[in-house]
């Protein structure tokens, strides 16, 4: 049986371990909720603690036809090029600030209408 400490370190990714209180995402403590890497209408089960302000932000640019097909992983999320400028805008803000954006405009609030 492996001690605590030991699967820690085997979970760790590059950046050290990851608590409940960091998202995946920007690597910040804030206050995280599951986000479904592919969105639980699609299929998916796995989730990730993600901040309120990367959830909206991915919300914003992906359909969840596109988090199912295309951007269906952490990896491919983080390696997008509209993520990578949204980090680099969000690493300048105060630690503790959280932002909210509005659903993208293609997208509309009724699909099935």
């Amino acid at each position: 049986m492996q001690s605590d400490d030991a699967k820690s370190q085997a979970n760790a990714g590059e950046e050290g371990p990851l608590d409940k209180s960091q998202c995946v995402f920007c690597r910040r403590h804030l206050k995280t909720r599951g986000h479904h890497v592919v969105p639980k209408c699609k299929g998916g089960t796995e989730t990730v603690p993600a901040c309120q302000t990367c959830e909206d932000f991915i919300h914003k640019t992906w359909s969840h036809n596109q988090l199912r097909n295309e951007a269906n992983s952490v990896e491919k999320i983080l390696a997008d090029p509209r993520f990578q400028k949204f980090l680099a805008w969000l690493n300048k803000q105060q630690q503790t600030a959280f932002f909210r954006s509005d659903r993208n405009r293609g997208r509309t609030r009724h699909p099935y209408r």
